[in-house]
């Protein structure tokens, strides 16, 4: 049984998690690349940039987004 908040919206709680975890699958995908950015920053050095890393995390966020 989903919970109705606001009768004149419709807004239930399933709703709320859905649109919260679509905006998570959305954000999620860019989340991962910011400590490799924020060390590449912090060093002046792009040694700690990883192709492998982001081909990885590109299929997974790809994967993710097609299952979806």
């Amino acid at each position: 049984m989903d919970w109705i908040i606001n009768d004149e919206l419709g807004l239930t709680v399933g709703h709320l998690v859905g649109w919260t975890s679509a905006s998570f699958m959305v954000v999620g995908g860019v989340l991962p690349y910011i400590p490799q950015y924020r060390q590449i920053k912090q060093t002046q050095d792009p040694e700690g940039f990883s192709l492998h890393v982001c081909l990885a995390l590109l299929v997974a966020n790809t994967l993710r987004i097609l299952f979806w």
